[in-house]
């Protein structure tokens, strides 16, 4: 079990706006400026990186599909399996969380980990990425982007020893800055933070990732200079009529997108049980990506070649066809063998190639009223991106500003929105939630709820309980519950298989019959009650429910429902005991403690490992005791606890941590977040209940 306890971001962003003579929020918006400006670098220096390895592999990185298709035969197929041999052991040994597509990981750090993630995410996740897509892996660079903007923002964050709040602001800056350099499209930057990062339209979060957003695009235009991601021809729309056609796009790109995303996952749950180590698992996989790309070279890397084609309209229809499912096949081999990259670009070729088939089949049968196919591939994009997404906002924004063609808006809401939706309505999970969803993780209803969803039974479950031979006789049995005092009493037989259970009031039943005393065994009180159980695999969500659903304080944990072994028990008290060390999460000191055996590789300057028995808790003040010091109380001598802070609310209704004198006086509402022995803590809370 582990907790967090937040820490003052008085003690370095206070003193600079003092020093400054600014308040705090302005020193914010200055801080996210410089992650903005950290962040865009980044996004070039990662492009710059991907680009080497181009030059490497295909001798250049500019024109790649026509570099691709001059390739020896022997190269399209090795090259994939080549990179995957870098990637494997550089991702199964020093970084599982630069595995993947990158945004699911930095919404679980924000969603999970108040905002946390490690610095060496940034620079393994570049390597490996650029890596993965200069040699032929057929993702995307965007969410690569996202993840080391990310964790530049938390990177600086920690150092400055904010609270987590603040820290999920500056992580929501970085993956901004990130989105809004590599596509030039700061407002697309903003709405992609905000919409799937953060999840909060809140104008004092909305601020920062502005300042993020607008100063990685300037060093993103000052490198990369000021052009549109796709340089298309002026479309616009036929007539109103041509509405009809973009509507039924819109929902048929729903339902693909779907597809699309089931596959994804489908061909990660083979990979995943295929009987091959992990690292070794990633080149013989790709050896699969470079069979696709003998056959058919636009799948190579990102793919932004093979877009622009299919926008401008120069891709026969048949092409169009193979390329749906061959690109849906390439990028979820790709991410399924290891493989690192974004999913982004690949929604943005899938909507191009959906969208020009799509509107190559509407001219055919409607020449007046569509004109020109390459019109719904840049719709199409839109609506792709919407429908893996579940992000519509961000999805025409990006599509428009990447375009910069304002004559094709309306269609690009419409179809944005109308994707989305269809989307959502097939599977509720987005192409980013779904990879929470399968770990258990259910960011829509806040952290605490996740927590309950993730955390095992196993974890925190007693392993210290009574139990009884089932052929125990009456008198020995009424000895141990007399010497226990326990409130049930769980039976088992020989083999410590779980036979049933039963309580005080059923000993009480037998006691008032004495003539059944000498005749009853432990085995024959369990048929008196309900024994439900619950497996060390289920979540304490579920064990909640079963709770809800029998009259006890205590549940039998069982290792699985087909050996019905007895490993332990869990009370209603524990579960509660976990859910408010995760309430503490939100709280209070920067720390993160952890009771039990510290991480190897844990920061120091971020973990403390907490002796073996000792807890932090957090107890609120009684009416009695406010305007007492901690001095009158001393709580140190008497109980043997110390206080670590006090949380306390000021005047605008703000939590804030106070690190204690002894002269500290207690107010209304304070919150003393302290440290000790479980039984010492117990004693502490029982004085304040009493009120003192």
């Amino acid at each position: 079990m582990d907790f967090v306890l937040s820490t003052s971001n008085r003690l370095i962003l206070d003193r600079l706006a003092e020093k400054l003579r600014l308040n705090k929020n302005t020193v914010i918006v200055i801080v996210a400026s410089i992650i903005g400006i950290i962040g865009g670098f980044g996004a070039v220096g990662f492009r710059t990186l991907i680009e080497s390895v181009q030059t490497l592999t295909l001798g250049s990185h500019l024109n790649i599909l026509d570099s691709v298709v001059g390739l020896p035969w022997y190269k399209k197929l090795l090259l994939p399996a080549a990179g995957g041999l870098i990637v494997g052991p550089l991702v199964y040994y020093f970084g599982r969380e630069t595995k993947g597509h990158g945004v699911p990981e930095v919404m679980d750090a924000v969603a999970l980990r108040g905002g946390r993630i490690r610095t060496r995410v940034m620079l393994l996740k570049a390597f490996v990425s650029a890596v993965t897509i200069g040699t032929g892996g057929s993702v995307g660079r965007e969410g690569p982007i996202v993840q080391i903007g990310s964790s530049i923002g938390s990177s600086i964050g920690q150092f400055l020893k904010v609270s987590p709040a603040t820290l999920k602001v500056f992580v929501a800056c970085g993956a901004a800055a990130g989105i809004a350099a590599t596509f030039n499209a700061p407002i697309a930057g903003v709405m992609f933070s905000i919409e799937i990062i953060l999840g909060n339209y809140a104008i004092t979060t909305l601020m920062p990732i502005i300042m993020s957003s607008v100063m990685a695009t300037i060093v993103g235009r000052w490198y990369f200079g000021d052009i549109p991601a796709f340089e298309i021809p002026s479309y616009g729309l036929t007539s109103a009529w041509e509405i009809g056609p973009y509507i039924l796009m819109a929902l048929l790109t729903g339902v693909v997108a779907v597809g699309f995303v089931r596959l994804l996952y489908s061909l990660e749950d083979v990979a995943d049980a295929l009987p091959i180590k992990g690292w070794v698992k990633t080149p013989l996989l790709l050896l699969l990506m470079g069979v696709l790309i003998f056959y058919v070279p636009h799948v190579y890397g990102v793919g932004y070649d093979a877009i622009t084609q299919v926008l401008k309209g120069e891709m026969i229809w048949y092409m169009l066809l193979l390329l749906l499912p061959v690109k849906m096949f390439a990028t979820s081999i790709t991410l399924a063998a290891g493989g690192s990259g974004g999913v982004f670009a690949p929604s943005l070729f899938l909507g191009a190639v959906f969208g020009g088939l799509f509107g190559t089949i509407m001219h055919a049968l409607f020449p007046e009223t569509v004109q020109w196919s390459g019109a719904y591939a840049v719709v199409g994009m839109s609506a792709m991106v919407a429908g893996t997404t579940h992000a519509p906002l961000t999805a025409f924004l990006v599509i428009f500003e990447m375009t910069s063609d304002y004559k094709l808006i309306l269609p690009l809401m419409l179809c944005s929105i109308l994707a989305s939706f269809m989307a959502s309505v097939l599977k509720k999970d987005s192409i980013y939630t779904m990879k929470l969803t399968r770990r258990g993780v259910d960011i829509s209803k806040g952290m605490e709820v996740s927590i309950m969803q993730t955390t095992k039974v196993g974890d925190v479950m007693e392993r210290e309980y009574v139990t009884l031979n089932e052929n125990t006789g009456f008198d020995d049995l009424l000895q141990k519950v007399i010497n226990s005092n326990e409130a049930c009493y769980y039976v088992v037989d020989d083999e410590g298989t779980f036979q049933g259970s039963f309580n005080v009031h059923d000993v009480k039943e037998i006691m008032n019959e004495q003539s059944l005393a000498d005749l009853v065994v432990a085995k024959d009180l369990v048929s008196i009650t309900v024994s439900p159980t619950i497996t060390t695999d289920a979540s304490l969500a579920d064990c909640m429910k079963k709770f809800s659903m029998f009259e006890t304080e205590e549940l039998p944990v069982i290792d699985s429902l087909q050996s019905n072994r007895l490993v332990g028990q869990i009370g209603r008290k524990d579960i509660i005991t976990v859910y408010n060390h995760e309430i503490l999460r939100q709280g209070s000191l920067g720390l993160k403690f952890i009771q039990g055996k510290l991480p190897e590789k844990a920061p120091a300057q971020s973990y403390v490992d907490l002796p073996d028995g000792f807890e932090i808790n957090v107890i609120p003040v009684p009416v009695s005791m406010e305007g007492h010091t901690l001095k009158d109380l001393d709580v140190r001598h008497s109980y043997g606890v110390t206080v670590v802070a006090v949380n306390r609310k000021d005047e605008r209704g703000e939590r804030k941590v106070i690190i204690p004198s002894p002269e500290e006086s207690l107010k209304n509402r304070d919150m003393l977040v302290v440290l000790g022995r479980a039984d010492d803590l117990k004693r502490l809370k029982e004085m304040f209940g009493a009120g003192c």
